[in-house]
């Protein structure tokens, strides 16, 4: 017996044809005339390494810029607003002569709007057998406008440290009565750029001057040159330093202090960060060398960022 004639299957053919073709067209992949009828697809954002140069925050300034401390020794520009880096330092200045000085600062920043931003420090050292909390300091800095609008991005940077600690390295003798470590201020010139891709600068100029004891005062100037291996995860670069120093009224007893070396960045995750470099001295009044080791953590919305999508990176 015959169901279905050769009419009737070429109907159910049709209908199941034209089934199938409402199903695929109310699907997230279709047929877009534009593409000449390949089909479309949602797109899926994979999160990638936290590029350098992604611009964030109010100032849109690059990501690279945003921790204040652009490497061990050298700052650069502002954080963003309210945005607070908590530092932990640690710095070994090995002398050619003599036993190695030991530094260790714990630094709290803030961000502020208007591109301020404070800080406070506290430094332990050991020196001279006896380890003590030498100095406590207040930081201001203000960047004179948002990044990129000025070349070279210059910051002003003011410091005062309260001299909290005992001057051993004056005593001569045990029985001298030991007199506290003189207050000082500190001024600097902080400028940093992009100079090609992947590619990061900064300098700073500065001055410090003691207002008690011998008067002695410092002035020279950092830099930092930093290669950025994968992006904000993993940076290399080479940094160095230049004092001149004196006392008051005593420029014949200067002394000039030259010290360059590698520097190493990593950065686990979002907020944290660790530097390392090792700075070796090149004049006869350089330490043989001085050691760096800093870790950092840090708090605020710009750095919970995400990193950029693999597909937006290398344009």
């Amino acid at each position: 017996m015959r169901f279905f004639g050769a009419k009737s299957i070429s109907t159910v053919r049709l209908a199941l044809i034209s089934l199938g073709a409402g199903i695929i067209a109310s699907s997230p992949v279709y047929a877009d005339p534009a593409t000449n009828g390949m089909p479309k697809l949602e797109p899926v954002v994979v999160q990638g390494v936290w590029d350098s140069n992604e611009l964030i925050g109010p100032y849109q300034q690059p990501r690279w810029s945003s921790r204040g401390r652009f490497s061990t020794g050298t700052d650069a520009y502002v954080i963003p607003p309210y945005e607070v880096v908590v530092d932990v330092d640690y710095q070994a200045t090995i002398p050619r002569h003599g036993k190695t000085v030991h530094l260790y600062t714990q630094e709290f920043e803030i961000g502020l709007p208007y591109r301020f931003q404070l800080a406070y420090e506290n430094n332990v050292q050991t020196r001279y057998g006896h380890t003590q909390v030498t100095s406590q300091t207040a930081e201001a800095r203000y960047a004179l406008a948002d990044w990129g609008k000025i070349p070279l991005n210059p910051t002003l940077f003011a410091e005062y440290k309260f001299g909290v600690g005992k001057d051993y390295g004056r005593q001569e003798d045990p029985d001298d009565p030991l007199h506290t470590l003189p207050d000082a201020f500190e001024f600097r010139l902080l400028f940093s750029e992009e100079l090609c891709s992947k590619v990061q600068w900064a300098l700073n100029i500065f001055h410090e001057q003691d207002l008690g004891g011998d008067r002695e005062w410092e002035t020279g100037f950092s830099q930092a040159l930093t290669y950025a291996v994968n992006g904000e995860h993993l940076k290399v670069g080479v940094e160095m330093q230049y004092i001149y120093a004196t006392e008051h009224g005593g420029r014949s007893q200067s002394e000039q202090e030259f010290d360059i070396g590698p520097s190493f960045a990593w950065k686990p995750t979002a907020h944290s960060r660790l530097d390392l470099a090792a700075l070796f001295g090149t004049t006869s009044d350089s330490p043989s060398a001085k050691i760096f080791a800093i870790f950092s953590y840090a708090f605020g919305k710009v750095e919970e960022e995400g990193g950029a999508p693999v597909s937006t990176r290398n344009r």
